[in-house]
């Protein structure tokens, strides 16, 4: 797959430039429109107020995880560590709501805070790497053919960039927790040569859980602050999805994990040598969900360590898959109260929230999102603006 960037090569910048931090997307799905509307605004705008703080940030951080073998200063976050933001996905779910505010993506959906800022899904994402961004800012990565979820993150290294510890977030998915407690979890699994795979996890009922997710079969009780991986199992049904309750609920799979730099070196290699373990189907060759599993699966073997003793899992309490419009507005909804705005500088989470009080309401019981540039519509405009899985979406 040809692998295209948005910016000077390393040769042109030093080895420096494409450290730390990613966001892989798609020539195919808005991906150089992307890049310019959201990127290059985060990298801007928020990064800036984001780096006035993020050095004493990230010590607080190595503090409270423990300094080891791996990440002992705050530019080790920057210099040791590889995390991507996956928002290179078509949105087929989202698709209608989509096209109907305009030509954007899901991850791209400007909601307007002020007259010359807006926020996207992909800015919570990209928050959530904080830590590793340095001051070049988020680095692009736009492929012009799929691959699959971690097909480039698998073309990143096959290109003979440096394999490093890896942390990945798919770009639709939104945290309650601090960036410094999640990442906190990454850096003791990293810091620790016998962890190989780190997973965060959300409890679901059995209920819910065998029809919407991936489910961790899961080693401890839920209010630990670390539990084993056992095994997986994909959307299992409710029957099984009962028997793999912890405290009786599902540990269901988000999109925020970890591989380390020796689990990624063996991966890379069998790659290279024409050993593809992590195809899903002919077009997507490389996924993230498979990976992982393999990773897991491989660990007694590449490391003489039991899969359950090499990975661990971190629960939270607040997650959303912002995948279709009912789960925008109970996200939207959500920030409106004051949740998911963590990570952001003080000031820019009190205008998102506040923008979001403006443009999220219930009406007559009817919810209903303003993606207007007057955030004052009359209850008619409302009341006839189109119905989107439930959803009234005023433009």
């Amino acid at each position: 797959m040809n692998i295209q960037r948005i910016s000077a090569t390393p040769e042109e910048c030093g080895q420096t430039a494409f450290r730390a931090s990613f966001v892989t997307l798609s020539e195919k799905n808005l991906g150089r429109k992307i890049a310019a509307n959201v990127v290059d605004t985060f990298n801007g705008k928020i990064l800036p107020e984001i780096q006035k703080t993020q050095m004493d940030e990230s010590a607080r951080l190595i503090k409270a995880a423990g300094a080891g073998r791996v990440i002992s200063k705050p530019e080790d976050l920057q210099d040791k560590v590889n995390f991507f933001a996956l928002a290179a996905g078509s949105g087929s779910r989202f698709k209608e709501l989509a096209q109907t505010v305009g030509d954007y993506n899901k991850i791209s959906l400007p909601f307007k805070v002020d007259k010359g800022q807006n926020i996207h899904m992909l800015d919570f994402a990209m928050t959530m790497g904080k830590f590793f961004i340095g001051k070049e800012g988020v680095n692009k990565i736009i492929a012009s053919a799929p691959s699959g979820s971690f097909g480039d993150i698998v073309q990143h290294y096959l290109a003979g960039n440096p394999i490093k510890d890896t942390v990945v977030c798919c770009g639709d998915n939104v945290f309650g927790d601090k960036a410094s407690d999640m990442m906190k979890f990454f850096v003791k699994a990293i810091n620790n040569p016998d962890k190989h795979v780190a997973l965060v996890g959300v409890g679901r009922s059995p209920k819910i859980a065998a029809k919407r997710f991936g489910v961790l079969d899961a080693i401890g009780s839920i209010n630990d602050e670390t539990l084993k991986l056992r095994g997986f199992s994909e959307k299992p049904p409710y029957e099984e999805a009962v028997k793999l309750a912890v405290d009786g609920q599902n540990i269901a799979n988000t999109g925020l994990f970890y591989i380390s730099k020796e689990a990624m070196e063996k991966l890379i290699a069998e790659i290279k040598g024409g050993v593809n373990n992590i195809k899903k189907n002919d077009v997507e060759l490389y996924d993230f969900a498979n990976a992982v599993k393999y990773v897991h699966s491989k660990l007694p073997e590449w490391f003489n360590i039991s899969s359950v003793e090499g990975a661990d899992i971190k629960v939270v309490k607040k997650w959303e898959d912002v995948g279709e419009p009912a789960a925008l507005y109970k996200f939207a909804d959500d920030v409106r109260k004051g949740h998911y705005l963590f990570n952001f500088p003080r000031d820019l989470a009190y205008m998102i929230q506040t923008a979001f009080k403006e443009r999220i309401h219930l009406h007559d019981k009817q919810p209903h999102i303003i993606f207007t540039d007057s955030a004052k519509v009359s209850a008619e405009q409302i009341a006839g603006a189109k119905n989107i899985d439930g959803v009234n979406i005023v433009v």
